[in-house]
């Protein structure tokens, strides 16, 4: 339980109190007893927080204080923070006709979107990046300005440009608040000062405020006109119990985080009863690494695989934005498909969310669309394609409810007009997540329920903007929502729990039984400071604004962590002593605070579930067992079945007999194998036309350009249907001009070869070997005069005849060809169509056959050879044991050249080649020479 007690403040920390309050103050610090609070709301007086946590705090204690007195019923406390309490009175004062009503008062995100109109209506003709962030900082200046009593008519606002833009900014919104008759929160302080002083209002009897370290000058001044009514005004500073406070240096931040959480888990062990606070000054940067270290010590069943949802003994008041929450990225994503297109990302996403209807029975089918997605190669989706393949019945990857919801949702979509205001895009975006099972995948955890409802209050407020948002179209609003989403925290209630992750400001005025401040090192405390660039900043420090000034920093900074110091009766302070490669030391702050060892903080030593885990690990030796042989003789892959059993016998295992491939990455217009397909069938049909060497020699330059056009035209046009993102109008006009000009550069090649006719296109052909039988589809045929034939193989990348060879070749394609051809072959060959680098590369009965290609006896590899048969007599045995070896299920993790030919493989992961060499290497480490 958290318990406040308050105290005398010692005399020099008064001093250092009034350093920050400005002299014009007549409210006096005053000391009161926590009895004497619980009396004072007992008899109907109003306290007033610093903070929403600490009100809370307060509320706790004297509901607790009544439970403790045995009462079973008492009066509702009035303790509310600062914003809360102005608005509650100013709403109670307009609904009894006390104070005038404004047309409306001004929500802060109404007012973001005001500053945000105002702002990118003036820069639209200029280069203005963040205007997000650019609209935050603003409306912070100008709340500031209000506060501090500041005034536009400075001339300090002229001396540089982003002041000079912020006049500008600030001089429009308070002339539209004025013509429009409304009042921004920033001056509803001054409003009910105003009723106050013409007599219109009554004010409270009695108010008293607590966790104040500093009253700005719009707050003393409606202080003291309510003083000068009657009212009687308590300030109050709460002092700090006796306690002992030790400091530790940690390593890093994350050695920090364990050292915490195993300081908790020790005492909570000793005493559940204990109450934990754990003050971070960079909470938002080292939340994740503490909550994984408070998980792993505190409920290590939580880094369990497969827990959805745990109950944890900490609370961490900075909670992520609301949009981070899975369940409401699915809500946003959704939204998305309003666009024409989705990003491929997003629709996997949100194929593989829980939270759409139907997603338990359809999960898998949905993993397999999301799969069959990529293969279109396309970095965005329609609506309609993706309805397309989800309707597939006869298809795995078919998805019957999915369809349904999307098909009711386009209906949907369809009635919504062009542009709608912001209150009914609300009602719009609702309708159509309903339609679509959203939040309906699977039952929800009570964080992703509360996420829900948070949501629905999202919905809330994106409608509140009707009034000072113009009409706008459905993307406009989906990412004036997704912006607003990702703006709020939110953080689902957890109940009373024992440990509090609090930032440093939020601490103040709380008491703890065991306090630890990690994070004290010399850059973070005392805080750099950070004024806001849109105020001159010799106005900041005149006025005393907060974060202006080293000076003010440090004062504010040596105030807190002297109180924060006294808030338990157990403190630790710690700081790390390395970040990445900078050394950093302790706060100054903190230098007469007792440095201790590990030792004296007694720690939770137990090991955790992770270290419990490793520690369990035995290796067990087992013996080397192949793979079931294969029982049919015909595999699908075609030559690949020999070139990866080549390269390393478990990957041909994995993928074409276990179909472990991964999912396709697509990428901005096509991709090599796309690139690589329109090529081939770009010379499939000029081949097709020309039909013979000595047609193409034949022809006129402008003939061929003509007819090369036309093959190329129509090969565009057989693909451009699968890749409707792809091929706009420019991307077209490229494209064509590139295949053009390589199939042109390539004719020219063409045209250096000895006479020949072309026999076969795209010819399918079946090899066997090594009792494997694969499918195989020849390029290209081409007959000589003689009647032998070359069998050839578009490429468009860099390869060499050497790789055909050895026992374990790198490209066994064209070896493989020549054995499902058979007959009179005079030479195999690659025809490299690549940019820069046209050409053949093969091998060959004879020299001159075409250009650059050389006789297999001038070729190092085939030096043994007594004659070109016995070239391919060799192929033919290779291919064989290849094959004898795939069909035996021989398996084994045996790359030809490691890590060289495992550069490209995606399968690491599940042969664990990487391990297996560090075991190697640990073997041979511990071997005897001897």
């Amino acid at each position: 339980m958290l318990v406040l007690q308050y105290y005398l403040v010692a005399i020099g920390h008064l001093v250092e109190q009034f350093y920050l309050v400005r002299k014009t103050c007549v409210i006096e610090q005053q000391t009161i007893s926590l009895v004497e609070v619980f009396d004072a709301l007992n008899r109907g007086a109003t306290v007033v927080t610093g903070n929403k946590r600490l009100a809370s705090a307060t509320r706790q204690a004297f509901e607790y204080a009544a439970i403790d007195k045995g009462l079973e019923v008492w009066p509702t406390p009035n303790v509310l923070p600062w914003s809360a309490w102005l608005q509650r009175v100013w709403e109670e004062a307009v609904v009894s006709g006390a104070a005038p009503a404004p047309e409306l008062m001004l929500t802060s995100q109404q007012e973001q979107c005001i500053w945000e109109d105002i702002i990118t209506e003036s820069v639209a003709d200029q280069l203005l990046q963040q205007v997000t962030g650019t609209v935050r900082r603003v409306q912070e200046a100008w709340q500031l300005m209000q506060s501090w009593r500041l005034s536009l008519n400075d001339a300090a606002f002229r001396y540089n440009s982003d002041s000079a833009a912020f006049w500008k900014w600030a001089s429009r919104f308070e002339t539209r608040c004025t013509e429009k008759g409304w009042l921004p929160l920033a001056r509803l302080s001054d409003e009910f000062q105003r009723s106050v002083q013409a007599g219109a209002l009554v004010t409270p009897a009695e108010l008293m405020l607590i966790g104040f370290d500093e009253l700005t000058p719009q707050q003393q001044s409606l202080l003291q006109t309510l003083a000068e009514t009657g009212c009687d005004i308590h300030w109050m500073q709460l002092a700090g119990m006796e306690s002992q406070a030790v400091k530790i240096g940690c390593v890093d931040v994350r050695a920090e985080a364990a050292t915490v959480a195993r300081w908790v888990r020790q005492r909570l062990d000793e005493n559940p009863e204990l109450e934990f606070g754990v003050v971070v000054p960079e909470l938002a940067s080292q939340r994740d690494i503490l909550i994984h270290a408070l998980d792993e010590v505190l409920v290590p069943h939580a880094l369990h695989p497969g827990r959805q949802s745990v109950a944890r003994p900490y609370n961490i008041s900075l909670g992520p934005p609301l949009s981070a929450y899975p369940i409401i990225s699915t809500a946003l994503k959704l939204l998305g498909l309003l666009a024409p297109t989705i990003s491929l990302k997003n629709v996997g996403s949100l194929l593989r969310s829980p939270f759409i209807a139907g997603w338990e029975h359809e999960a898998s089918a949905r993993a397999l669309l999301d799969g069959r997605l990529r293969e279109t190669g396309e970095l965005h989706v329609a609506l309609k394609t993706l309805r397309y393949h989800a309707s597939q019945t006869n298809k795995p990857y078919s998805c019957p409810v999915l369809a349904e919801n999307l098909d009711a949702w386009a209906k949907a979509a369809r009635d919504c007009p062009r542009t709608n205001s912001p209150g009914q895009w609300s009602e719009r975006f609702a309708g159509l997540l309903k339609v679509v099972g959203w939040a309906g995948g699977r039952p929800l955890s009570s964080e992703e329920y509360q996420a829900a409802e948070a949501w629905r209050d999202l919905l809330g407020t994106f409608a509140s903007l009707e009034p000072v948002a113009e009409s706008m179209d459905a993307s406009t609003a989906a990412a004036q929502l997704r912006r607003i989403a990702g703006e709020r925290t939110f953080q689902p209630q957890t109940g009373v729990v024992p440990v509090q992750v609090l930032g440093i400001l939020e601490a103040i005025g709380l008491h703890f039984d065991c306090l630890w401040i990690m994070g004290l090192h010399d850059g973070t405390w005392p805080a750099p400071p950070r004024p806001n660039p849109f105020i001159p900043l010799p106005l900041q420090r005149d006025a005393g604004l907060p974060h202006s000034s080293e000076e003010r920093e440090l004062q504010v900074s040596r105030i807190v962590i002297s109180r924060l110091l006294t808030s338990a009766a157990e403190v630790v302070v710690s700081f790390p002593q390395r970040s990445g490669d900078e050394e950093l030391r302790s706060s100054p702050l903190i230098t007469d605070v007792p440095i201790v060892d590990m030792e004296a903080l007694r720690l939770w030593t137990a090991p955790t579930w992770r270290d419990s885990v490793h520690r369990s690990a035995r290796l067990t030796p087992l013996e080397e067992d192949p793979a079931p042989p294969l029982e049919n003789e015909e595999v699908s892959g075609g030559s690949a079945v020999f070139k990866l059993q080549a390269a390393c016998p478990f990957r041909a295992f994995a993928e074409l007999r276990l179909g472990a491939r991964t999912l396709r990455q697509a990428d901005i217009g096509l991709d090599a194998m796309a690139r690589g397909s329109l090529m081939h069938r770009v010379l499939e049909k000029v081949w097709h036309a020309l039909d013979s060497h000595e047609q193409l020699i034949a022809m006129a330059a402008t003939e061929v350009g003509a007819m090369v056009d036309t093959m190329v035209g129509e090969s565009i046009d057989e693909i451009a249907s699968k890749y409707p993102q792809t091929f706009t109008r420019r991307f077209r006009e490229m494209e064509a001009e590139r295949l053009r000009r390589h199939v042109l550069e390539w004719l020219e090649l063409e045209k250096q070869r000895v006479p020949f006719r072309v026999v076969e296109r795209e010819g399918k052909h079946e090899a066997t070997a090594g009792g494997v039988r694969v499918q195989l589809k020849i390029d290209r045929i081409d007959e000589l005069a003689d009647g032998r034939q070359i069998l050839i193989d578009y490429k468009t990348g860099e390869v060499k005849p050497a790789q055909w060879f050895g026992e374990r070749p790198d490209e066994p394609q064209l070896p493989l060809y020549s054995m499902a051809v058979g007959g009179d072959i005079a030479g195999v060959l690659f025809a490299q169509v690549k940019s820069g680098g046209m050409a053949f590369n093969g091998v060959a009965e004879d020299e001159g056959l075409a250009p650059g290609v050389k006789s297999y006896e001038s070729l190092k590899q085939t030096r043994e050879a007594n004659s070109w048969p016995d070239v391919l007599h060799g192929w033919r045995a290779t291919m064989e044991r290849l094959g004898e070896t795939f069909r035996n299920g021989e398996a084994l993790v045996d790359p030809k050249q490691y890590p060289v030919t495992c550069t490209y493989c995606e399968l690491k992961p599940l042969c664990r080649i990487n391990e297996l060499t560090v075991l190697d290497g640990e073997s041979s480490e511990t071997e005897d020479p001897s």
